[in-house]
């Protein structure tokens, strides 16, 4: 009895249209991503780096944005063994960018997120 119902429940699964996805893409790939206007913290980064005694060529993070632009939440992809190292490079990067926010399929302002990736050799060789 079971096998009856469900090969007509996986039918009407089938024929349900999602007009959103039509074309085969998913949801997160209807958004469009916030877009890095500006970034200003090299040289804040860089003394606030050397303050804390951070000794990595690179780092890497994610900044999730709000509608309006502004970043709202750091997350470092290699995070330090001391949690104040993380928050105190996560206030220099959310204070020094600036963005245009993600927008949806239908062109408005949502909440959106930002990776991105800072070679301090780089920002020493542009002082």
């Amino acid at each position: 009895m079971k096998s009856v119902f469900l090969p007509a429940m996986l039918a009407a699964i089938a024929a349900t249209p999602v007009p959103a996805l039509a074309d085969g893409g998913t949801a997160r790939s209807m958004v469009k991503p916030a877009r890095l206007i500006e970034f200003t913290g090299e040289r804040e980064l860089l003394k606030e780096s050397a303050r804390l005694r951070v000794w990595r060529g690179e780092i890497g993070y994610t900044l999730e944005v709000d509608a309006a632009g502004t970043p709202t939440e750091c997350e470092l992809v290699d995070r330090f063994r001391m949690n104040y190292v993380n928050v105190k490079l996560c206030d220099v990067l959310m204070k020094h960018h600036s963005f245009e926010p993600a927008l949806d399929a239908t062109g408005s302002a949502v909440d959106g997120s930002y990776e991105g990736r800072l070679n301090f050799m780089e920002m020493r060789e542009k002082e």
